[in-house]
């Protein structure tokens, strides 16, 4: 529909409202009967709200059709670069300039210039640093709850969601209607009168509903106007945090009245009918009112235990006969009690303290300019007579204060569907295993990390159970899967039923070899859908990942041929089988695969074993495959194994068009030659496989490549960790190429990196050994106490028994990290620490060594001795100066990461450690994820909660933004002394970070709210260092205005406060909660297997400056 026929067809909408006020008019003055007058009212006003709604998009629509008659240049986005030109990211080991100005800041090896010169961008330095970059919309801060509100001013968005949820209810009450009258027709064959009338009445029901339902929706579609348009709002605009996990706990419900409702026809001289309202969750009968002729009840609470429920039901009912007839529905989600309560929970802190969001400080009265000679802290300092360290105290003002008084409860007159409405009181207490006090306070919170669900591989997808808290389809069968667990693939979301999956024989379309595998069976029906995008109004599932469709034209597609709707990112994953159903495709092709095996077990000679025949050798290198000449004969016994061994022909294509990068793991495992003796150091051979493994050149291998080795020790145990240590020295220098060659990393430094490699092996044979170096091992240390516990592991205070060092050591069982499936994630730290161990980076914690034992290994770090600033910063709140000064460092080891391809993923106070010089470490490297350079993604979930970025709870692919959000929550915690988002729990602290505007003191300097907005907002694409500058972004904001970079990296910047401590050993400092622990390792009586310690292979490590 063009843009004349849809002004057209909404001018006809308005003319039909104002034709049926016309008529309500005439009607209310022809009528006496008050309940007849009230009733028109209703009308009439819900006409007029229809006719502004109308007439504000009549407006919108020609507003667009004279932009694009007048082809005005500002409708079009402006591009990135003033010329017109794309952005172009930089080289992955290329320390990013600032938007290609002459001078840059630092190099490629990540050091500074000396001099301040260089270190900012030239020209304006506090302009934005994307001054094409889209400005984030104003988010409308509503809830479902608010929608489904009689007198919500949010129409638009109401209507977009009651067609989803009315399309959805009507569906489900035909098949509830259908079984019914499969029902009736049972009992009427075995002759069973009173069921099959209670069927009958049941039937009799849910066709009621169905009338009601219909009617509902058909006003609602004809008030809707089918604008395509980007700004359109989606599913996450109207507050997602309602797809969350069933509750459990007290609902407490009371209804007072209903309102303007149809009641049921009764004959002239009876009473009217009684009314009576029931109570349903999730189907179940929970409570019923009295009947009453009022409309009104005076005493009617119900308090409902609630069971890991997701809705409760409303139905108003008529009773002027035998049967009572339903004439209205409300239906209402728990998450979205839940929800509403804790936002007026928030609110009403809020409103007594004068704090308000960054929107409506714009719009109120000046508030300062940050200046940068000021007196530390001035903007900070809390209300004359508060307590400076106290944590409700915050900006001019004062904070907000502790939890409400009064009980929370939310009242108010809700729609009915599909006339009327009802006055209720509703409150929901959750029932929690941890609940944390709902206060402004900071406190201490562990990581999470998804957990890694068994993996069940077929036909190349990767299913792992999944809990789904929505309705969702299986993309097999096409039935429901109602708020119950399901089977995912882990890599394209094909999502179906657990007894679904062993049926899958369709292929995971996102491998890369689907198309070129020739012993794949394949039926011959190869018709691709005709995907196109369609304004999706209705209820409709994505018939790939099963999840129901957004509404609008944004995400959705239809087949024009078959009528299949899937996402549009979903529309490359959906099998060629247009005109066949899902369910039919794998009956044929499992038939086809029954057949081919009975032909191929008859041919294969009697000698040979059922087995899947795999290759005696190594696997060759990919570039030796390419190679490969096409064979003449197949390998005969292959064919009628479970899983096949890839012909020549598909390696030969398939590494023709895509060659996967291999993991550091994969490709050791694959590459591993026979144990060989060696006169080379476990230390030195942990250095050299480490950055292979990297692929980069440790600060030693690049000064002195021909540097002696040394042979191990002698071993005195049973289990050697040397052993381990020396894994790689054998490795042909190509394969040590492959698997050290980080994902896109130039060619040149690939070679660079396996250079000192091949200059040690070459080496190694030609000098004689020397004297062996001290293998460093747990006899070398005695704990002191213990600083600090973790999800995964502790850290302790050690000292060395020869020179009395002090080093924190984090501990971790083998055993643990076996069970939990964390090996890899336990080498990725290690790297992470190689990383920042190469340039000695000032803000980063330096790894001394890492050793091993039968039961644990070892991370022997610098000890930092003035504690974290979570420590700090409830002892007292930082002044402005103080907070900048360290957000300063943090920015730059973040930025040292990023140039490294590391994203930190668990930035938070607990984890920056103070010096007692006065700097910062940022320290445990536990959640970081290599090979992250600007546009890399990764989807895990992980981080400590209050610190997430919207796009990781939204199970989105995210990349190096989800950083500078966790910056922006960092440095609003150091200046206001609390977290923009919270709750009593996970849940709620999500919900908070997915509807939530943070709120700011009215009088917090403006550049303070500036960097703050910019650094969360839930756009990653328009967050504050999302570009291919990075840092820079960040750098160049003004709240930095006063900051010299290269000063602040080589700690020439005097620190603005020091930590002191008694002695060396002083833990006062650290939590006393850790700290009063004895420090002694628990025994563990598992024994590991020898393939077990095979995983900790080369863990052993000792750094050159050690």
């Amino acid at each position: 529909m063009d843009g004349d026929d849809l002004i057209a067809s909404v001018y006809r909408k308005i003319e039909r409202e104002k034709a049926l006020i016309t008529a309500a008019s005439n009607m209310r003055q022809s009528t006496d009967n008050p309940l007849v007058q009230q009733r028109v009212d209703a009308n009439i006003r819900d006409g007029r709200k229809n006719i502004a709604y109308l007439e504000e998009k009549m407006r919108e629509l020609q507003l667009r059709q004279m932009k694009q008659e007048g082809a005005s240049p500002t409708d079009k986005r402006l591009p990135p670069n003033p010329d017109g030109s794309a952005p172009v990211p930089p080289p992955k080991d290329y320390a990013p300039g600032y938007s290609g100005h002459e001078r840059e800041y630092g190099d490629a090896s990540g050091a500074y210039p000396h001099g301040g010169a260089g270190t900012m961008p030239s020209g304006a330095p506090f302009a934005d640093p994307r001054p094409f970059a889209p400005v984030p919309k104003a988010r409308p801060n509503y809830t479902k709850l608010d929608l489904i509100k009689y007198d919500t001013p949010y129409l638009g968005p109401k209507i977009q969601l009651m067609l989803s949820q009315l399309e959805f209810k009507l569906s489900v009450e035909k098949q509830y209607k259908a079984g019914i009258e499969k029902m009736v027709r049972l009992y009427q064959d075995e002759g069973d009168r009173k069921s099959r009338q209670d069927a009958e009445g049941r039937r009799i029901e849910s066709n009621q509903k169905i009338q009601l339902l219909k009617q509902a929706l058909k006003r609602y579609e004809d008030l809707h106007v089918d604008i395509e348009s980007a700004e359109a709002p989606d599913d996450e605009s109207l507050s997602t945090p309602n797809l969350r996990k069933p509750l459990t706990g007290l609902l407490t419900l009371r209804i007072h009245a209903v309102e303007d409702v149809d009641h049921a026809a009764s004959s002239r001289f009876s009473r009217g009918p009684e009314t009576f309202v029931v109570v349903k969750v999730e189907d179940a009968i929970k409570a019923r009112t009295k009947a009453t002729r009022t409309d009104k009840w005076q005493d009617e609470p119900f308090n409902i235990e609630i069971d890991k429920a997701n809705e409760i039901e409303l139905t108003v009912y008529d009773k002027s006969g035998d049967r009572p007839t339903p004439i209205g529905m409300l239906w209402v989600r728990i998450s979205d009690i839940a929800e509403e309560m804790r936002r007026k929970k928030i609110e009403s802190e809020f409103n007594a303290s004068g704090w308000v969001s960054a929107d409506k400080m714009e719009h109120g009265a000046a508030h300062g300019r940050q200046d940068a000679g000021g007196a530390p802290g001035s903007s900070n300092r809390p209300p004359s007579g508060g307590h400076s360290g106290g944590p409700g105290q915050g900006y001019a003002g004062g904070a907000p204060g502790g939890a409400s008084a009064g009980p929370v409860l939310i009242d108010s007159w809700f729609a009915l569907e599909p006339v009327g409405r009802i006055h209720l009181t509703l409150s929901f207490a959750k029932q929690l295993k941890d609940r944390r006090p709902f206060d402004i306070g900071l406190n201490r919170q562990g990581a999470v990390r998804q957990k890694k669900e068994e993996v069940h591989e077929k036909q190349g997808h990767k299913f792992v159970t999944q809990q789904f808290y929505n309705i969702m389809r299986c993309a097999l069968c096409g039935d429901f899967l109602k708020y119950a667990a399901g089977m995912q693939c882990a890599d394209c979301k094909y999502t179906c039923h657990r007894k679904c999956y062993p049926k899958v024989v369709t292929k995971c379309i996102s491998k890369a070899n689907y198309e070129t595998d020739p012993d794949e069976e394949k039926i011959n029906h190869r018709i691709p859908h005709r995907f196109e995008g369609f304004s999706n109004i209705s209820a409709n599932w994505c018939c790939h990942c099963g999840y129901l469709l957004p509404f609008g034209r944004k995400s959705a597609k239809r087949c024009t041929e078959c009528g299949l709707t899937c996402h549009a990112q979903c529309t490359h994953l959906v099998p060629d089988f247009c005109g066949m159903s899902m369910e039919a495709a794998n009956q044929i092709l499992e038939t086809l695969i029954r057949a081919k095996n009975h032909n191929k077990s008859a041919s294969v000679s009697s000698g040979l074993s059922g087995r899947t025949l795999r290759p005696g050798g190594p696997p060759q290198a990919p570039q030796d495959n390419v190679a490969l000449a096409y064979p003449q004969k197949p390998v005969e016994g292959a064919y009628g194994a479970p899983q096949r061994q890839p012909s020549a022909e598909a390696i030969s294509a398939a590494t023709n068009t895509y060659i996967p990068p291999q993991s550091p793991t994969a490709a050791q495992r694959q590459h591993i030659p026979p144990r060989t003796s060696s006169s080379q150091s476990p230390a030195a051979a942990a250095a050299a496989a480490a950055a292979a493994a990297t692929g980069l050149r440790t600060p030693q291998q690049a000064s002195d490549p021909n540097r002696p080795v040394q042979p191990p020790p002698s071993s005195h145990a049973h289990y050697d960790p040397a052993a381990y240590a020396s894994y790689q020295q054998a490795i042909p220098p190509q394969a040590m190429q492959k698997m050290g060659a980080p994902y896109g990393m130039p060619q040149q430094q690939q070679q660079q990196a396996v250079a000192p490699m091949q200059q040690q092996v070459a080496v190694k044979e030609e000098i004689p050994p020397q004297q062996p170096k001290v293998r460093i091992g747990l006899d070398h240390f005695n704990f002191l106490a213990v600083l600090g516990k973790g999800n995964f592991g502790k850290v302790m205070l050690a000292e060395t028994k020869s020179t009395k060092k002090l080093y924190a050591i984090k501990v971790l069982k083998k055993e643990f990290i076996i069970e939990n499936d964390e090996v890899e994630s336990t080498k990725s730290e290690k790297r992470v620490f190689l990383i920042a161990n190469k340039e000695r980076h000032p803000f980063l914690l330096n790894l001394h060594a890492c050793f091993q034992t039968e039961t644990r290994v070892y991370f022997v770090m610098e000890y930092i001795s003035g504690g974290d600033l979570m420590l700090h910063i409830q002892r007292g709140q930082f002044g402005l100066k103080r907070a900048q000064f360290y957000a300063a460092e943090v920015l730059l080891a973040l930025k040292y990461f990023h140039e490294n391809g590391v994203i930190y993923r668990d930035l938070k106070l607990d984890n920056i450690l103070l010096t007692l010089d006065g700097h910062i470490k940022i320290a445990d490297y536990g959640l970081c994820k290599e090979n992250m350079w600007y546009g890399s993604t990764t989807s895990t979930f992980c981080g400590t909660p209050e610190f997430m970025a919207p796009e990781i709870l939204l199970d989105k692919k995210y990349g190096r933004a989800v950083d500078w959000w966790a910056f922006g929550v960092l440095i609003y915690q150091m200046l206001l002394q609390q977290s923009p988002f919270r709750g009593e729990d996970e849940d709620e602290i999500y919900d908070a970070i997915l509807a939530d505007e943070p709120l700011y003191p009215i009088h917090m300097p403006r550049d303070s709210v500036s960097i703050l907005q910019k650094l969360l907002t839930r756009e990653p694409e328009l967050r504050l260092g999302s570009g291919p500058t990075d840092a820079q972004e960040v750098m160049s904001h003004a709240f930095f205005r006063n900051i010299n970079w290269d000063d602040i990296y080589h700690k020439r910047v005097p620190p603005p406060f020091l930590p002191t401590i008694s002695s060396p050993t002083d833990t006062s400092n650290f939590d006393q909660e850790f700290t009063s622990v004895t420090p002694v390792l628990t025994p563990v009586q598992s024994v590991l297997s020898q393939a077990m310690q095979e995983e900790f292979r080369g863990f052993s490590y000792t750094a050159d400056f050690a």
